[in-house]
């Protein structure tokens, strides 16, 4: 991977981290769809 890709895959993720965080919904939103908690906020057993 260049430095080029390497910036540009950065700006990307940059990018989504702003847009999934914009709200608290979203944020929630993109946990649950991680496997990361679950609908109503609390961790899943992987994470515990």
């Amino acid at each position: 991977m260049t430095a080029k890709e390497s910036e540009k895959i950065v700006k990307e993720m940059k990018a989504y981290t702003k847009k999934v965080t914009s709200s608290k919904a979203k944020a929630r939103a993109f946990l649950v769809s991680a496997g990361i908690c679950n609908a109503d906020g609390k961790l899943t057993k992987a994470y515990r």
